[in-house]
């Protein structure tokens, strides 16, 4: 590889970070100094479409993205890019059942719908559940961009992390959600130009599109078959509800994007896997491995990379730590006190708890180091807590007679079941009991002079099927693809909350703005059908009576 120009790469990076700082300071020091909880959180309701939309991309993207996905696509193929029709058809859904809703709220948290909808058990509940799955997510978040800037520069992984996240909490700290948006939107300007000119090195290098096509066919790597706080920040419906929209086609684009990436990288390498020709450690460097061999040659160009994953991470944990702050002041503390304390105190309240809960995930990004695979480790996480999340949610929306001892069950159920599910798949492929089968790659092509690694990963285990080598004493549910495991966890938490509903029904008084409005528009017209038949009752009745005395 090409010896990298450092000075030319660091000002590239630095001027990321220099710009960050600045938003930061311009949004706590000069334009206010954010000391409500509204303009703090929501910012002041007076955002603008295309920050928000630039926002929502930015801070949903992260690094894990940007190398986590081009990972994937290499070591398994195109199978996980499915997902970018889902953000199609959850776009359509969230638009006319979900957003209505929060929006006619305007609530600072979420989860104040779930104390109007059952009681404050189940918000409680949920706020600690969230705030758990936002530690365990964030660290995940931090590490995929320190493991990239280790491998391309040499510094420490763990004094990197240090200095990235004090950079991410003090901006979030000082500048609230306006902060946070416009720092994002500037951040994704870098992680779109380094995206676009990692695909088009790779292009040129290779010889092209169809080559690149080609490549991936013949090694049968190609094959098919939330955020609400700052929609809330929209002045209008209409705008939020357009926010979505070009949000589910930045995601879709920036998805594709990432696992072009991937079919790249192994176009470039499909005679020399990196990882047995002993180049990197493991797959989860073969991106950073990547970018400084195609763009050494251009000055900046790997300093601008790194710099664009970076942004990506600080965009998603700005992101969290800020969403999460107002979800643990209104549903945690303000509960827990029984007194609303005044702006200036509760902005003070917030700003610490964003600084504690950085301080946490930051060390727990030890933890992350020692699990496998950078998208599997993100989803899998996630799913302990996600499919709880969804459901409560979509029972209390969709579900009228859905109450508070259903839901409850119903989360209960699937945390208990995930966290079986997920531990037990990471325990055994940590000891080396199970294993998912990568795609071919070859070394035909490696120079003389190199040391192969030893391939003989799957001795003692025995093939499941054509995805999984498994040993015979690891539980058969272990080997579901982590790719299953939102899906499980939500259909848990339905089922259960709707089957423990409708044994032990209770009255309840429901407000119809709690409820989509697809659901509201069938139970009027149930009611109003109901009250005509009622109405025709009572005019047969009387002519009846008259017809009698006559």
């Amino acid at each position: 590889m090409e010896q990298l120009n450092w000075t030319v790469e660091c000002v590239a990076f630095v001027i990321m970070i220099g710009l960050s700082v600045v938003v930061g300071l311009y949004y706590g020091c000069v334009q206010g100094k954010q000391n409500t909880v509204s303009e703090y959180l929501l910012g002041g309701r007076h955002m603008a479409v295309l920050p928000i939309t630039m926002s929502l991309i930015t801070s949903q993207l992260s690094g894990i993205s940007l190398l986590g996905i081009p990972s994937e696509v290499y070591s398994y193929g195109t199978q996980y890019l499915i997902f970018t029709i889902d953000y199609v058809i959850c776009s359509y859904i969230i638009i006319y059942i979900y957003l209505p809703v929060f929006y006619e709220l305007q609530s600072v948290s979420v989860f104040e719908y779930l104390e109007l909808r059952f009681d404050s058990k189940i918000r409680g509940f949920l706020s600690i559940i969230y705030a758990i799955s936002v530690i365990l997510h964030v660290p995940v978040v931090i590490y995929v961009p320190a493991m990239a800037f280790s491998y391309v520069t040499g510094l420490n992984l763990y004094y990197f992390t240090l200095i990235i996240c004090g950079i991410c909490i003090f901006y979030t700290t000082i500048g609230g959600l306006k902060a946070v948006v416009w720092t994002d939107a500037i951040q994704s300007f870098f992680t779109a130009v380094s995206i676009i000119i990692v695909i088009v090195l790779g292009l040129i290098r290779i010889g092209g599109f169809n080559n690149m096509i080609t490549a991936n066919q013949e090694s049968d790597r190609i094959e098919f078959f939330s955020s609400v706080q700052r929609f809330v920040a929209l002045p209008t419906f209409n705008e939020a509800r357009k926010s979505l929209i070009f949000f589910a086609f930045g995601m879709g684009v920036i998805k594709l994007f990432s696992g072009m990436t991937g079919l790249l990288i192994y176009a470039t390498y499909k005679d020399c896997d990196p990882t047995l020709a002993n180049y990197i450690d493991n797959d989860k460097h073969i991106v950073p491995f990547y970018i400084v061999d195609v763009a050494s040659k251009i000055p900046g160009t790997t300093g601008l990379f790194i710099a664009g994953v970076v942004s990506a991470a600080l965009s998603s944990m700005s992101a969290q730590l800020n969403t999460l702050s107002g979800t643990i002041y209104e549903d945690l503390i303000v509960k827990t006190m029984n007194v609303k304390p005044s702006d200036l105190t509760a902005s003070i309240i917030i700003k610490f708890t964003v600084v504690v809960i950085g301080v946490i995930c930051t060390f727990l990004v030890y933890m992350i180091e020692k699990m496998n695979g950078i998208i599997q480790v993100s989803i899998s996480l996630n799913s302990v807590t996600i499919g709880a999340v969804i459901s409560v949610f979509t029972l209390g929306i969709t579900f009228p007679r859905a109450n508070s001892r259903g839901v409850m069950y119903g989360m209960l159920s699937s945390i208990v079941i995930m966290v079986w599910i997920v531990s037990g798949a990471q325990i055994a492929m940590y000891n080396g009991e199970l294993k998912f089968v990568k795609k071919n790659v070859s070394i035909a092509g490696c120079p003389d002079n190199v040391h192969f690694r030893n391939h003989s990963e799957f001795s003692g285990l025995y093939r499941m099927n054509a995805d999984v080598y498994v040993n015979p004493n690891v539980n058969k549910i272990f080997t579901l693809s982590y790719m299953h495991y939102n899906t499980i966890g939500t259909i848990i938490a339905l089922v259960v909350g709707i089957v423990v509903s409708l044994m032990f029904p209770t009255e309840q008084n429901i407000d119809p703005k709690l409820l989509a409005p697809c659901i509201r528009k069938c139970m009027y017209l149930k009611n109003s059908t109901k009250t005509k038949c009622e109405a025709n009752k009572t005019e047969e009745y009387q002519l009846v009576s008259q017809n009698t005395k006559l």
